[in-house]
């Protein structure tokens, strides 16, 4: 399963991080998904009681139409994960420098990209216009908290994705490593894991 994971040098950035998660709310998620495409609309208040607005989607990243994907690697032992050990999963010949390490997790590149921003004046009347104006589209309504934490509710909607609709390369990773943790990692690091 994709994972949204966290890690950063202090902690009230953490929390700040895991507060704009928990507080976005998903109004409308996609009628009809298209593989490899995720259309969105998210919007949140600013600090000057107006309504910012972000028209965008995110894509699957694609080389000459083949998906591209980032995975993670690992020594054996390092990480309190046991991957799957990179000559299980690429047929390929492996250089002898990089055998004996571990896959231990798989995610598609799936840019955001923003084709349309405004400003709207006020924010309890700009919401309900907003959700009136999208209601009949084939388009996520997202609700962030703030206006500057669109990408982490945009996060969270594909990671709801994720979840309905698995990825195939996720899911034959899958089968064959059950990573430690739940879907999201959110859990308050301890002092070593704030890097």
């Amino acid at each position: 399963m994709p994972k949204i994971s966290v890690r950063t040098r202090d902690q009230k950035v953490y929390e700040k991080l895991v507060e704009a998660y928990e507080k976005t709310v998903i109004i409308q998620k996609q009628k009809r998904l298209t593989y490899g495409r995720w259309d969105f609309v998210v919007f949140g208040p600013t600090d000057k009681n107006e309504t910012v607005l972000l028209e965008g989607y995110a894509e699957q990243a694609v080389i000459k139409r083949v998906p591209i994907y980032i995975a993670e690697l690992a020594q054996p032992g390092l990480t309190n994960v046991n991957g799957i050990p990179i000559e299980e999963f690429i047929e390929e010949d492996i250089p002898e420098k990089y055998k004996g390490l571990e896959i231990i997790h798989v995610d598609p590149l799936r840019p955001l990209t923003i084709k349309k921003r405004n400003t709207l004046p006020g924010t309890s009347r700009a919401s309900d216009q907003i959700c009136k104006d999208y209601e009949n589209e084939n388009i996520a309504i997202i609700h962030s908290p703030h206006e500057s934490d669109w990408m982490i509710a945009v996060m969270k909607y594909l990671s709801e994705c994720d979840r309905a609709f698995p990825d195939p390369v996720q899911e034959t990773f899958s089968r064959n490593f059950s990573p430690h943790g739940g879907f999201l990692t959110l859990e308050r690091p301890s002092s070593s894991q704030l890097n």
